[in-house]
């Protein structure tokens, strides 16, 4: 399955695939829309590149999710946990959760990535490590913004292969898209273009 189906598991237009800026708690340039919006870039090529297509509609959720409570850029344990917590005030959230085809089965599994992803990890044993590991390894990835991506730290071989994909996509993009409705339909293009034009050797 190419990169344009894996997008398409999503059945929600391009420019409700991340959060809105007035959806975040923190209006920031580390942690808002432009990096949740590399995050589902890394998660649709992650899913692209396990195969793992059934997660792509939970990943998706977890994804737009994870940093909407965020108070500020520090460390900040509790903020996944916080984000799973507003969900219960997001009507239109889960509304388009199950647009894109999330089913009240899924939630319980994306709790566990968002409320993990940014405090402690289910072990691979677990039903919902899977998951979790695919969101971590997603927003790992953009870690290339605060120059401190770690490949040790990834968990998947798939996106120690992504990293210098990551490095172009926030070096290519960042800054130059300002926060809107359909950031995410304006940042898309950039990557076929970035896939298309892979550096020299």
């Amino acid at each position: 399955m190419d990169l344009q189906a894996v997008r398409a598991l999503v059945t929600v237009p391009d420019d409700e695939l991340v959060p809105p800026p007035e959806l975040f708690w923190h209006s920031s340039l580390l942690h808002g829309q432009a990096h949740v919006s590399r995050v589902l870039v890394h998660a649709f090529r992650l899913v692209e590149a396990t195969g793992l297509t059934h997660e792509m509609p939970r990943l998706w959720a977890a994804v737009y999710l994870h940093d909407i409570a965020r108070r500020h850029d520090g460390r900040s344990p509790p903020h996944g946990a916080d984000a799973w917590t507003r969900l219960a005030d997001l009507p239109d959230v889960r509304s388009l959760f199950a647009q894109g085809s999330v089913s009240d089965e899924d939630y319980p599994a994306i709790q566990v990535a968002v409320t993990c992803h940014s405090a402690g990890e289910p072990e691979p044993t677990d039903p919902f490590w899977q998951l979790t590991a695919l969101l971590k390894d997603a927003d790992g990835l953009d870690r290339v913004r605060l120059r401190d991506l770690d490949p040790a730290r990834l968990r998947r071989p798939e996106a120690r292969e992504m990293m210098r994909f990551a490095q172009r996509l926030y070096r290519e993009t960042d800054r130059r898209i300002a926060p809107s409705r359909d950031y995410f339909a304006r940042l898309w293009p950039s990557v076929a273009r970035i896939l298309d034009n892979p550096p020299h050797k």
